[in-house]
């Protein structure tokens, strides 16, 4: 059976998000959320309904990319269409998110999930995951930040690795400005010239401020720009070890038991494998 044969993944093909007419659809609040472009949280999206697919016919426990976890966290959220029109309708199925209890062993085995999600990916698809959206293992797991739910109204955020290479910058410039105030006063020389020169550099520190805290004010760059290495505009996202259990009884999270009754495609049996899926933070 080849992909555009198997219903799952016409029925996924065919399940929509957003709904007409909403002043704040499933795609815009992603990308707000996220800090992402439209353009990003579009792509970010049909990589989750892959994870869907991949969920129930890979034959093994799955484990998404951080930014594909952002999608699914936030499709949670929308509970009546996840269980009542996904799980379903779509899936036929009840997927659920297992978080991780934490510790090596997890990590081990969420890594493990995530190589092999991203080696079915390959077999299912026909083609390598998109590396902005599903990045290499040492990469997705790196070590991970401290996210905190924030207002962005009210603080600032300001990533730390752009704003140490615009500090490096401007450190020069004032540095090699407070050296030409000291050469000046060596030989004895009130020059205006140096003074101006402090001033323009002055200038150019807080243009170089402004600048950074107008750009991240704004979400960042380009999608893929602001969709970081761990898939958020430097202000939210996931933790490590991310995720699926499924499990047609509807057990715990984290566990399943295999059986789907949903038949099998070329990509292998389907169910979400033994032992459960991944976890989130």
């Amino acid at each position: 059976m080849t992909l555009n044969e198997d219903p799952l993944w016409n029925r996924l093909v065919a399940f929509e998000l957003d709904n007409i007419g909403d002043a704040l659809s499933f795609t815009q609040r992603l990308a707000r959320e996220n800090g992402w472009h439209l353009g990003f949280a579009r792509r970010v999206i049909e990589e989750y309904r892959r994870f869907l697919f991949l969920a129930l016919r890979a034959g093994h426990s799955v484990t998404p990319s951080d930014e594909v976890d952002q999608a699914w966290h936030l499709h949670l959220v929308y509970s009546r269409s996840y269980w009542d029109e996904l799980c379903t309708q779509v899936l036929q199925h009840r997927l659920h998110h297992g978080p991780t209890r934490g510790g090596s062993v997890e990590d081990d085995r969420f890594l493990e999930n995530y190589e092999a999600t991203r080696a079915s990916y390959r077999r299912c698809f026909g083609s390598e995951p998109p590396t902005d959206i599903w990045p290499e293992p040492e990469v997705r797991f790196a070590p991970q930040a401290r996210w905190q739910r924030i207002d962005r109204d009210s603080h600032w955020c300001l990533p730390k690795r752009a704003l140490r290479r615009t500090g490096f910058g401007l450190l020069g410039i004032l540095g090699l400005s407070g050296a030409a105030v000291g050469c000046s006063e060596v030989n004895g020389e009130a020059l205006i010239g140096n003074g101006l020169f402090v001033m323009a550099s002055v200038f150019v520190v807080a243009a170089g401020l402004g600048w950074l805290i107008f750009r991240t004010a704004r979400g960042g760059g380009s999608g893929s720009d602001s969709a970081s290495k761990h898939g958020s505009g430097g202000c939210g996202g996931g933790g490590i070890g991310s995720g699926c259990a499924a499990n047609s009884s509807g057990g715990h999270h984290g566990h399943s038991d295999g059986s789907s009754g949903c038949g099998s495609s070329g990509c292998g049996s389907s169910g979400c494998g033994g032992g459960g899926g991944c976890g989130s933070s």
